[in-house]
């Protein structure tokens, strides 16, 4: 898909249940496409985008201008404004049924917003960087300080990541901080995978995966020596990663790289926003129904969009 327009920033962003794709650009313009025909379906006029998060209706957008918008597709229209962060915001997640929107800030907070009115609930304390990641999830698994169905907040920064109960007690205090070096010479990656019952994120020495019930690090899975390896996608079978060069898929149950494609030469991004997954299903396994679709997706330096997707009929 081209683009043609010149910009300096790229984000992205896919939809994968209905098969859309959006992305931002430095002309503050967004555009969502529909991935089976190529062709744009929306296109709206916005902010600097940082980061975004997006569904049929609407799309969220965190700035570096400190905000946060939340803008109709089909009318191009800003419904709502949130205003309070002091620095860039890098990540957005929502509920539509808690009717909450998280968000992550180089000012080192975490913000709990009224997605409905705009209304800042809570700003939750405790980093010492920019917050680059924040996740909204529902656990999957029973421990002492969590059921299964309470939702969860995840925040990440470059060597801690905070663990947040998010329900109807808004002002929640933190459950527990991971990290994976108490003198910080490890740093973590900007690329969370969080599923309700593990925690993984990449560093330079490997993918580190804790257990939610326990917290405890179950395994860390290092690749290939001098390889540096990032995290696009992890399934209870394959792990999708990328390096400058490769896309691989590593079989999780002997930690070894088992396939690679030539990457062309995309644009980069230290937030990794550049590059995405698409449909992840069969990093649980291949099923013969879920080898189709978006692969993955990224920017390229023409002002193009990259997407690789399944050969028809896998």
């Amino acid at each position: 898909i081209r683009v043609g327009q010149s910009y300096l920033k790229f984000e992205l962003d896919v939809n994968i249940q209905k098969s859309y794709y959006y992305y931002c650009s430095d002309d503050l313009s967004a555009k969502l496409w529909d991935v089976s025909t190529g062709q744009c379906v929306y296109g709206i006029q916005t902010h600097t985008c940082a980061a975004v998060k997006f569904d049929e209706q609407k799309l969220v957008t965190g700035s570096f201008d400190n905000t946060i918008a939340c803008w109709e597709w089909s009318s191009g229209a800003k419904t709502q404004h949130f205003r309070g962060h002091t620095g860039a915001v890098f990540s957005v997640d929502y509920n539509d049924e808690l009717d909450l929107l998280v968000s992550g800030s180089a000012d080192f907070t975490v913000k709990v917003w009224a997605l409905s009115t705009g209304i800042c609930l809570n700003t939750l304390t405790g980093h010492t960087e920019w917050v680059t990641k924040v996740v909204l999830q529902k656990s999957k698994v029973k421990s002492l300080m969590h059921s299964p169905g309470d939702y969860i907040l995840l925040s990440a920064d470059k060597y801690e990541i905070k663990i947040w109960p998010i329900g109807r007690e808004i002002n929640c205090k933190c459950l527990k901080t991971l990290t994976v070096s108490e003198d910080r010479s490890i740093s973590l990656q900007p690329r969370l995978h969080f599923d309700g019952k593990y925690i993984v994120c990449s560093s330079a020495i490997g993918l580190f995966q804790w257990d939610f019930a326990s917290y405890d690090i179950l395994r860390v899975i290092k690749p290939p020596e001098s390889a540096n390896l990032s995290l696009l996608g992890f399934g209870d079978i394959f792990a999708l990663l990328f390096d400058s060069h490769f896309l691989y898929i590593m079989d999780l149950r002997t930690e070894k790289l088992i396939s690679r494609w030539p990457l062309p030469e995309y644009r980069k991004s230290k937030r990794g926003s550049s590059f995405l997954a698409g449909e992840t299903s069969w990093l649980d396994g291949l099923d013969g129904q879920n080898d189709m679709g978006l692969v993955f997706a990224t920017s390229m330096p023409d002002h193009s969009i990259h997407l690789v997707l399944w050969k028809e009929h896998g």
